[in-house]
């Protein structure tokens, strides 16, 4: 399997995993002097980490937790409900249309 489709897979696996245990188990982000933790935070240094020691599969899914969250920071979302907006999910769906169309692009540095 090319590098590219692998990453895809692997980036789309996590956002339906995130998916679907926040859906059914909505759980609150980690909350430090009024600043709280999204996951999407966790992703960016997932990715980081996973680029620096160029490993394509810690890459994607750190790549995963950011793009899962990043409509909600789009729309400005303060409510669980307001991940599953409509407008948050098109967000959604469109950057993993992107990253299915640039997945070449998205890995070609870590080999």
């Amino acid at each position: 399997m090319e590098n590219g489709m692998q990453f895809f897979l692997i980036f789309l696996g996590t956002i339906i995993i995130i998916r679907i245990f926040l859906y059914f188990r909505p759980t609150p982000s980690p909350t430090v002097k009024g600043f709280r933790f999204h996951h999407y935070i966790f992703g960016i240094i997932i990715a980081l980490i996973g680029g620096i020691i160029q490993n394509l599969v810690v890459y994607a899914i750190g790549l995963g937790f950011f793009i899962d969250e990043l409509g909600y920071l789009i729309i400005g979302g303060k409510t669980h409900e307001d991940n599953y907006s409509v407008s948050s999910i098109l967000i959604l769906v469109l950057f993993v249309i992107l990253a299915f169309i640039f997945r070449n692009n998205l890995v070609f540095w870590i080999y």
